[in-house]
């Protein structure tokens, strides 16, 4: 028969599911998996709805979405340092712990965010491309400039013009603005830069872990033949 499984995780291991609103495309929410408990699954995690590190038990269903990450080297020392945050009672921050860079920090020893690096790459493009545009709009692709010219005279049947009479006559003439041409190149080149980087910009981990399919335990209560 057909059951639901659940990937096998160790002790230690960094775990993360695609999080919040409007599918998931606005963040992702990382955590680390202590062990089984006779409800579910002990897990620690920087939460935000907390305003820091707490440990909480999730049934098989709410686990069964998370994928994951990294396998620490060392998965004692992983723990030790998810719960010395868990009893300091480590503030949440958004740009400065959240929930990925205690992950990656209790794994690995070095905290930091691809998220907020990926998001504040988006600003910055963002408001390059868009300060550029509004250059180019302000300003304008081109621009007008006039000039007075001497033309001959037509005047008694041309006998002005013969005789070399002229008379001043304003002229426009419209030019090519440079600073306009150049903020929109800019914002081109900031448009393409950005594409570039929405698309090959991505977190490979998460990448590689979508792609896998992996075999784990059955959920409990449900026969695994």
């Amino acid at each position: 028969m057909t059951i639901q499984m659940l990937q096998c995780f160790e002790p230690g291991d960094h775990l993360w599911k695609m999080g919040g609103r409007f599918g998931g495309k606005l963040y992702d929410h990382h955590l680390i998996y202590k062990q089984r408990c006779a409800d579910g699954h002990l897990i620690i995690e920087n939460s935000f709805r907390a305003r820091g590190v707490v440990e909480k038990c999730l049934s098989d269903n709410q686990l069964s979405v998370y994928k994951l990450y990294e396998r620490p080297a060392d998965s004692a020392a992983c723990l030790a340092k998810a719960e010395a945050a868990l009893v300091e009672k480590r503030r949440y921050s958004l740009l400065w712990y959240n929930c990925e860079t205690f992950a990656n920090d209790c794994t690995r020893g070095n905290g930091g965010s691809m998220q907020v690096r990926r998001a504040t790459g988006h600003v910055a493009l963002l408001s390059t491309a868009a300060s550029s545009a509004v250059t180019s709009a302000t300003v304008g692709l081109v621009t007008s400039t006039h000039k007075t010219v001497h033309v001959s005279d037509q005047g008694c049947f041309g006998l002005w013009k013969w005789l070399g009479y002229t008379h001043p006559v304003v002229k426009t003439v419209v030019v090519h603005h440079p600073a306009g041409i150049a903020a929109a190149a800019g914002a081109a080149c900031g448009c393409c830069v950005w594409t570039v980087f929405a698309a090959f910009g991505r977190d490979a981990k998460k990448s590689r872990s979508r792609s896998k399919t992996t075999g784990g335990t059955p959920l409990s209560g449900e026969s695994p033949f």
